[in-house]
């Protein structure tokens, strides 16, 4: 059974000293910027983004569960104002993976957006994420915008 519970201000400080480094590499392998740059960029995202950190207005911040072990991570945001909802993050640890939890986790994000009569709901993929944009088509996500690179 896969659950989710709701971080608390340990768990969310313990999740960005995970997820900032992962997302800087991410911004550092695709935008072709030194990790030094990247680095510095996802932290002033991250403070932009998250002034009050875990109990920032509208972000949610959840350990997705399987049998009481943390099995990922998911976040995202509502903006009422805008009648959307934005997953900015899901992680599932890879011992969990191809096991229908990030499905189960992107199903409970739908749910979650409705309960509040979100309209739509957004996300942002890599494109060398193949699995997820396989995951995201299946479940109804269509592209928005595509922004593509040429290494020379």
């Amino acid at each position: 059974m896969i659950t989710f519970e709701r971080m608390n201000e340990k768990a969310y400080q313990d999740y960005m000293e995970f997820m900032l480094p992962d997302y800087a590499q991410d911004i550092a392998t695709h935008f072709l910027i030194s990790l030094e740059t990247a680095t510095e960029d996802a932290e002033q995202q991250m403070e932009k983004l998250l002034p009050d950190g875990v109990q920032t207005e509208g972000h949610y911040f959840y350990h997705v569960k399987k049998k009481n072990e943390i099995a990922g991570y998911l976040w995202y945001h509502v903006d009422a104002k805008e009648n959307k909802a934005y997953l900015y993050h899901i992680f599932i640890l890879e011992k969990f993976r191809r096991q229908g939890i990030a499905k189960v986790a992107l199903t409970f994000f739908e749910e979650e957006a409705k309960k509040v009569n979100v309209a739509s709901l957004g996300l942002n993929v890599f494109g060398s994420n193949e699995n997820a944009l396989e995951l995201y088509k299946k479940l109804g996500y269509f592209p928005a915008a595509i922004s593509m690179n040429k290494i020379l």
